[in-house]
């Protein structure tokens, strides 16, 4: 199976060191995510820094530069990546979102701020407590299912329909290719 995978940074393999995402609902740290198309991985692969500089149109009172910080904004890399066929936990349906049948299996595991008061879930937009440890949890649980990641079916994002693909070990994954979103 070919999946994509977008970056800001350039990398030879895929470990946690090296791959940092970002993506939305506290997600980021079950496993490393890819998408379907090379299209819906290109703004996974755009950014920006931050740069601290000497000023070269502000100087202070003795004529020394100041140092200024702003974000530059930086084109990164498309990944291409082979998977040998892993047993995946599939999310998909066709009455309601693929993404929220996956955040609803996500959520037994969350600690959200102020859910001791009601039954709060990710869709009410509240401070996830405990990421890492729901993440760590949901990810064993679906190992111990015999699952090597997941599948979220047909999913929006970025205003893109895609599947978003998480497998939770880099053993599995294979760079076929890279692409520089410079050239």
């Amino acid at each position: 199976m070919i999946v994509y995978h977008g970056s800001i940074s350039n990398f030879q393999s895929f470990n946690k060191d090296t791959v940092v995402q970002n993506l939305s609902n506290d997600i980021n740290t079950i496993g490393f995510w890819f998408t379907s198309d090379i299209h819906s991985a290109k703004p996974f692969a755009t950014g920006s820094e931050t740069v601290i500089e000497k000023s070269k149109s502000e100087f202070w009172e003795n004529g020394e530069p100041k140092i200024v910080q702003y974000q530059r904004p930086v084109s990164g890399f498309i990944y291409k990546v082979y998977i040998d066929e892993p047993n995946l936990k599939i999310y998909e349906s066709a009455t309601e979102e693929s993404f929220d049948l996956f955040m609803r299996d996500r959520d037994l595991y969350c600690d959200y701020l102020g859910s001791k008061k009601r039954n709060i879930t990710w869709k009410n937009n509240a401070i996830l407590l405990n990421k890492e440890e729901a993440n760590t949890k949901f990810r064993e649980s679906l190992v111990k299912q015999g699952y090597e990641g997941l599948v979220i079916r047909s999913t929006r994002i970025h205003n893109m329909i895609t599947d978003m693909y998480c497998i939770f070990s880099e053993k599995s994954l294979l760079i076929t290719e890279v692409f520089s979103l410079d050239n």
